[in-house]
């Protein structure tokens, strides 16, 4: 457990220097504006749950040696992972629908296990009735709703608010304690 704690540690890093690698080799570059609004509804999202949670939590980021913080590791992950893994995720979607069920699990898969390698090396940790089931399950969610937005974007808008709106009600958020 202590080298997967210290595996952790850097594991940000890992992570993001990996994906840079990957989405060199993966992703489609000179087609980006195209896949520039998704990218931009992720990170709307990600804020927006930063500044709901930020009483509330539902997980929080623990410092590493090179990111001391929660802020500083979800902004990492909100303006280097997120704009990454979208134009992965998008440039490589299968046309045929046979294809993008295997596809679609593979990415919960994928983020799923680099949440529970986090949450096991102790660089994570969930609060206030959210656990890694909660995760796995938005994940399910997350994935379909980004391609969503790729073709429908208002679509992808109008069906996020009653999921924010469930999450909120569900784990007992109070806009009173809002900052």
């Amino acid at each position: 457990m202590e080298i997967l704690s210290s595996v952790a540690h850097v594991g940000e890093w890992i992570l993001t220097f990996s994906l840079v690698i990957v989405t060199c080799r993966l992703g489609d570059w000179r087609n980006w504006k195209e896949y520039y609004p998704t990218i931009l509804f992720m990170i709307c999202l990600s804020f927006f749950s930063s500044i709901l949670m930020y009483v509330h939590p539902l997980w929080l980021f623990h410092g590493t040696l090179f990111l001391p913080n929660h802020t500083i590791t979800n902004f990492l992950i909100t303006f280097v992972q997120f704009p990454m893994l979208v134009l992965i995720y998008l440039s490589n979607y299968p046309q045929k629908i046979r294809g993008q069920i295997g596809y679609f699990a593979l990415w919960v898969a994928i983020f799923s296990s680099i949440e529970f390698f986090f949450y096991l090396g102790g660089k994570m940790s969930y609060f206030n009735g959210w656990n890694y089931g909660y995760s796995v399950l938005f994940n399910c969610i997350t994935f379909p709703i980004l391609r969503l937005h790729h073709s429908k974007p208002l679509s992808a808008w109008l069906l996020s608010i009653p999921i924010a709106a469930i999450i909120l009600l569900y784990f007992d958020f109070s806009f009173v304690n809002l900052k």
